[in-house]
């Protein structure tokens, strides 16, 4: 028994290995060197979402998720976004971060250390279904991701925060 059992968890452990460094290896992470400053900034790119598109930014002091709207919609430090997670009734009330502006503009900004803010890994771990922004005017404005697009905005937050905390 003792044989067969060996062989058996060698090879799962290749498969498993195999399949963790095959999907390190689809991260996609812009690194770029600030002209100034001269640290690495790195950056998801954006997505398109419904609506909206997002871009992850991280360097050595924060991960900033930035929501741009298609439409110009004004925020400031008292606008919120409530994030719904798919086939769960767990949500996230979260505030804009970024300054007062009516281009349509949102931020979420999470301090960068050496462990992942819990709110930051829910997001990335977890399949949000609708993200709701509420502007300045007290206006609803709906993100629906769909599948492809809830997989891509969770790698996006994955890989990125990944490379941040090194």
């Amino acid at each position: 028994m003792n044989k067969l059992v060996r062989p058996i968890v060698a090879f799962l452990s290749l498969l498993f290995t195999t399949a963790h460094f095959a999907a390190a290896q689809d991260c996609k992470v812009i690194r770029e060197q600030d002209l100034y400053t001269h640290q690495i900034r790195l950056s998801s790119g954006f997505l398109d979402l419904t609506g909206a598109s997002v871009t992850v930014d991280a360097d050595k002091k924060e991960i900033d998720l930035l929501f741009s709207f298609k439409t110009n919609r004004c925020f400031d430090d008292g606008c919120t976004a409530t994030v719904y997670f798919a086939g769960t009734k767990s949500k996230l009330l979260l505030r804009n971060a970024g300054t007062m502006n009516c281009e349509g503009l949102f931020h979420f900004i999470f301090r960068n250390g050496t462990t992942v803010n819990y709110q930051l890994k829910k997001m990335a771990t977890t399949a949000a279904s609708q993200i709701v922004f509420t502007d300045r005017d007290q206006k609803l404005i709906s993100v629906n991701l769909d599948e492809p697009q809830q997989r891509a905005f969770m790698k996006a937050l994955q890989c990125v925060t990944d490379e941040a905390v090194k």
